[in-house]
């Protein structure tokens, strides 16, 4: 699947084909890698609002805090 960058008025833009078209509106950030552009969906912080997360920590059991510290046993790709 490929597209062409077109100019629309001062800026250049991709057109998403159908395939795969995000919903309109939505907001990406754009990552530059070597000559790659990678377009992220932009989501909203969750950490935001520190109410939301108000005993959070007396919730965590450490069963919860083994699972979060355990290593991998072999490489990544």
């Amino acid at each position: 699947m490929e597209t062409v960058a077109r100019k629309i008025g001062n800026s250049v833009g991709a057109i998403f084909p159908k395939d795969i078209s995000p919903e309109v509106g939505e907001t990406f950030t754009i990552v530059k890698v070597g000559d790659t552009y990678i377009l992220k969906p932009k989501k909203a912080d969750i950490f935001a609002n520190a109410e939301d997360w108000e005993g959070f920590r007396d919730s965590v059991t450490s069963e919860d805090t083994e699972w979060d510290t355990m290593r991998s046993e072999g490489e990544e790709i």
